[in-house]
């Protein structure tokens, strides 16, 4: 996966449920900006509310703090972005529908990778631009 070394966007909110809404149309944006269609934009939509609600959900919103961030790269024809969280790494603590999420994400993207290093998770998501 080469990305740029810099994201084009890189935001963090605070790990609570209204940080879905704001991400979710910051990536939708993206998307349109750098060419996507409808098609495109509802996938993207779809799976960035999907890796953020976990982020939300695992990465801090239960201890009351936290930040979720998202990431934007996009190269001639792709776009990528990254969730994160500081939440605990996976396989610890509630696994309470862990893993639909991240089935409905793989289904969308192009490419998916997640990244446990330190402290919390990055869900990486790759769509080809068509």
């Amino acid at each position: 996966m080469n990305a740029p070394s810099h994201p084009q966007i890189e935001l963090r909110f605070p790990s609570e449920p209204a940080s879905v809404t704001e991400l979710r149309h910051k990536a939708a944006a993206f998307a349109a900006e750098k060419g996507a269609g409808s098609e495109l934009i509802s996938d993207v939509n779809l799976a960035v509310s999907e890796a953020v609600t976990n982020a939300v959900k695992y990465g801090g919103e239960e201890r009351g703090e936290g930040n979720v961030g998202l990431a934007a790269y996009s190269g001639e024809d792709w776009i990528e972005f990254r969730i994160t969280d500081e939440g605990e790494r996976f396989g610890k603590g509630s696994a309470d529908g862990l893993g639909l999420g991240l089935a409905i994400i793989a289904r969308l993207c192009d490419d998916l990778r997640i990244v446990q290093e330190g402290a919390g998770t990055t869900v990486r998501m790759r769509f080809a631009l068509r």
